[in-house]
């Protein structure tokens, strides 16, 4: 298990940015943040109760994160398209400031 200050593996991930099909999916790697600290968090699945509760905390707190050079990375076990489909049809997601990586 990592803790604050591990290295983090190197990764290359689909991640959903976006409503807009056409912008909707990005790769991000680990050199995609460079410079920054990397607050990843996950949780169970897309399309739950609880989930939205807690994404929508951390994007409340996405810019005091910004200001501390830190970038919010979350991700489950679905694919990019289904979070497409929760943060397309979810009101609490539609406009989430961070990636969501498959």
């Amino acid at each position: 298990m990592l803790t604050v200050g591990d290295k983090f593996p190197q990764f290359n991930l689909k991640a959903t940015v976006s409503n807009d099909l056409n912008n909707a999916f990005v790769d991000i790697t680990n050199e995609t943040y460079k410079g920054k600290w990397l607050v990843v968090f996950f949780y169970p699945k897309d399309f739950t109760f609880v989930c939205p509760t807690e994404i929508t905390g951390f994007a409340k707190l996405d810019q005091a994160f910004k200001d501390r050079d830190a970038q919010l990375l979350t991700g489950s076990t679905d694919s990019e398209f289904v979070h497409h489909a929760w943060r397309t049809h979810h009101k609490d997601l539609n406009s989430l400031p961070f990636p969501m990586l498959a």
